[in-house]
């Protein structure tokens, strides 16, 4: 009886195992993932265009986000990322610009890899007053800027992520702030 309890239960793990593995949603992917065609589906709640020479892509942690097509050829470590509050991890209390500013320069301070940051803010036409986060980091021998620009509009969160090696941000700057003045909220 113990040695058939054995057996069943072996059995019933290696299947539970085989369907966790077998799974058509990773968690991660190894090299990311182009995504060619209509942005549409996973632009829910913003618009944006974005140049010819770039494209919509899944990142290694299955976020979509956009890529120079020549850092996707290249394997360069380039992207665009946009997150709402459907995709942010927004605290109860934050109810304004400052506090969710403040809460990613805490996340920042935090951070064993952070080389320094700053902090500005601006008016922008439609959306009224926003912050740009510029951060440099240091992950796994490459050095890294993020240029981070959050929107707190009508009560909801948005934050769209450059982040790029360090050597590589400079060249796609003018790019993406092309896709900035593109960018807009969908009501």
């Amino acid at each position: 009886m113990l040695k058939f309890f054995k057996m069943t239960y072996t059995l019933g793990f290696f299947l539970m195992c085989m369907g966790c593995a077998s799974t058509n949603s990773p968690r991660y992917l190894k090299n990311g993932k182009v995504v060619t065609g209509d942005y549409s589906q996973y632009q829910k709640s913003y618009s944006l265009k974005i140049p010819d020479n770039w494209s919509g892509y899944f990142d290694t942690h299955s976020q979509f986000c956009y890529k120079p097509k020549k850092a996707i050829e290249e394997n360069l470590y380039v992207k665009v990322h946009i997150m709402d509050e459907n995709t942010l991890k927004v605290d109860d209390n934050i109810t304004d610009l400052e506090k969710f500013t403040n809460d990613l320069v805490d996340n920042i301070k935090e951070r064993d890899t952070n080389l320094g940051f700053t902090v500005v803010y601006n008016e922008h036409s439609i959306y009224k007053k926003y912050s740009l986060v510029n951060s440099r980091e240091y992950i796994l021998g490459d050095n890294y800027t993020i240029l981070e620009v959050s929107f707190y509009y009508n009560s909801k969160p948005f934050r769209i992520t450059y982040f790029a090696q360090t050597d590589q941000f400079p060249n796609y700057l003018d790019d993406f702030t092309t896709m900035l003045e593109t960018f807009r909220i969908i009501e």
